[in-house]
């Protein structure tokens, strides 16, 4: 037996509302799925071993024996599991990269060893937030999360939308002529977001409503959620017919600490990049208005990085190519794509001997794809007006988590001088 267990052995369930309207969660229907006879029994069947030994755990129980031993263990204690099995099926489609981040900074170190899966790889350059060579058994973080407070699970679902969608780097158009008294962390409470999201929303007279659902500081960048009312909407409820209502939005503003930088994620334009110019105008006590950042590369730091992804020698492999006007007669465009670099390289090398260099101009070029930790991310590339041989890069980094998105934009712009910026603008 377990003396002094680290967290409580139960607690009531959260309400409904809690579920619905906080986590956009049908509660309801997943404890109607452990209604069924012994469902509850089959269910403490399926789970993994470091599930199980998690909820033996938390319920003060042995959790050092072997996973036979443990299970009726815990069908003792089936009736206070359903809790725990609707926090399984929140977490369904859930980040488990999300849910890592949010476990490392509120769950000890013990918890959080007892769910990894997979040990990280031996890599003295791996940073200590990057989860991609260690695996975790996110349903098992899961529950100790909610144990301990189930508003964590609240984070999870807000952190698990930063590591899914693309953002959109935006700096302010001018300097605020003078720095404000206080410390933008400091200005930044809800009751002033709150206000200030209200008061932008009332001046549009939309009749659409934005809900600020939270602010979270991560690595020196805050984080300010909200919920907005987009367009009259209905959906079938499965059981009484239509129910009409509106379609929501989720906005993501992640500015930088001193709020003179933001990057936006949201499905509209106008309105989120609206509230990020009233957030800062508030701050800084002057107009303010964010643009999309531009960086300029020039055209011979881009080619060597081409050629050298081409031969897979850069840490990027070259699995894609296409280009806007190809050496074929009529100069169709042309895309080449293959999962292994290598086997790229020789279509590429065959072309080129064949009918003619395919990548001859970057100004040609309209996008690539690079593998990157096992995943394939487009790079394009526009060319500034002045056609003095300056490119803006960007690529698409909806297919990285933010973690690895900031260490590819540091790779990018350490080892090979290039600095990317998102696909996405506003």
């Amino acid at each position: 037996m377990v003396k002094n267990a680290e967290l409580a052995t139960k607690k009531e369930s959260p309400p409904k509302e809690f579920w619905a309207n906080d986590m956009e969660f049908d509660s309801a229907r997943a404890e109607q799925s452990l209604a069924d006879a012994d469902a509850l029994g089959q269910r403490i069947e399926s789970l993994s071993g470091q599930q199980t030994r998690m909820l033996c755990l938390l319920f003060g129980l042995s959790h050092e024996d072997s996973i036979q031993k443990l299970r009726p263990l815990l069908r003792s204690r089936a009736d206070n599991l359903v809790p725990f099995f609707i926090v399984e099926q929140f977490g369904r489609g859930k980040s488990e990269v999300a849910t890592v981040e949010v476990a490392r900074e509120s769950l000890s170190p013990h918890l959080v060893d007892l769910c990894v899966r997979q040990k990280r790889k031996h890599d003295k350059s791996a940073e200590d937030n990057d989860t991609a060579e260690e695996r975790y058994d996110k349903t098992g973080l899961l529950f100790a999360l909610y144990e301990k407070d189930r508003n964590l699970l609240k984070e999870v679902f807000h952190f698990d939308k930063i590591h899914k969608k693309g953002f959109a780097s935006m700096v302010l158009a001018e300097t605020p002529h003078q720095p404000p008294k206080t410390i933008f962390k400091e200005f930044l409470t809800e009751k002033t977001v709150r206000t200030t999201i209200e008061s932008y929303q009332h001046s549009r007279r939309d009749g659409s409503v934005s809900e600020l659902q939270g602010i979270w500081t991560r690595e020196g960048r805050h984080f300010v959620f909200i919920r907005r009312t987009q367009r009259p909407d209905h959906i079938h409820d499965g059981q009484r017919g239509i129910v009409h209502g509106f379609r929501t939005e989720w906005i993501v503003l992640d500015f930088s600490p001193d709020g003179d930088q933001v990057n936006i994620a949201s499905n509209s334009d106008e309105e989120p990049l609206g509230m990020a110019n009233r957030i800062a105008g508030t701050y800084f006590r002057c107009d303010c208005r964010f643009v999309n950042e531009e960086k300029m590369t020039d055209a011979a730091t881009i080619e060597k990085f081409i050629l050298a992804a081409r031969s897979n020698n850069n840490g990027c492999g070259l699995v894609e190519v296409c280009v806007a006007n190809s050496p074929l007669h009529g100069a169709s465009k042309l895309r080449l794509s293959h999962e292994r670099t290598e086997n790229l390289k020789e279509s590429l090398d065959h072309f080129d001997a064949a009918v003619g260099i395919m990548m001859e101009s970057l100004e040609n070029v309209e996008w690539i794809k690079v593998l990157y930790r096992g995943k394939r991310v487009g790079l394009l590339f526009k060319q500034e007006n002045s056609k003095d041989g300056q490119f803006v890069v960007r690529y698409t980094d909806q297919r990285l988590n933010a973690f690895e998105r900031r260490r590819f934009e540091q790779e990018m712009r350490e080892n090979h001088g290039i600095t990317i910026l998102s696909t996405e603008k506003r």
